[in-house]
């Protein structure tokens, strides 16, 4: 009977862990990812600014909506995840000539649950920017580059 007992504590204190966790772990966060494409910058802001090419390569489905960057080599946009519903704010920086193009992307967000948030954090929020970036590069015939945080 002491047992049953003893892992009902241990269960419900793995679960007030995660919630303490996630609740001390800033709810926003703010990641820079940055890698070097053999193609022309003009060809990449091309890309980029063509909101109805990201489902062709998108790694996962969203809805894109553009806003006013102030600045001519930014690209922001407002990404909602289509199956998380997750809202992020994406800001492109693609500088270059016609030979290579090095593309930062600045992925900022906010998670609001605490115990996604305790995960999020423990795998790291970078991870979405990467899988962007590399999707990217794949779909302009460049595979196993190399993506550095900033």
């Amino acid at each position: 009977m002491y047992w049953i007992l003893a892992i009902m504590a241990v269960i419900a204190a793995s679960l007030i862990a995660l919630v303490v966790g996630g609740l001390v772990t800033p709810a926003e966060y703010r990641v820079v990812r940055r890698m070097r494409l053999q193609r022309s910058a003009d060809d990449i802001r091309a890309l980029l600014t063509d909101l109805s090419a990201y489902e062709q390569w998108a790694p996962s489905p969203c809805t894109i909506q553009r806003q006013d960057a102030g600045d001519a080599q930014s690209i922001v946009l407002q990404v909602t995840d289509d199956d998380t519903k997750v809202q992020l704010h994406w800001e492109w920086r693609i500088e270059g000539d016609v030979a290579h193009s090095d593309v930062t992307l600045t992925e900022s967000g906010r998670v609001g649950n605490p115990v996604v948030r305790f995960f999020a954090a423990l795998r790291g929020h970078g991870a979405g920017a990467e899988r962007t970036l590399r999707a990217l590069a794949e779909h302009v015939d460049e595979f196993g580059v190399s993506i550095e945080g900033l």
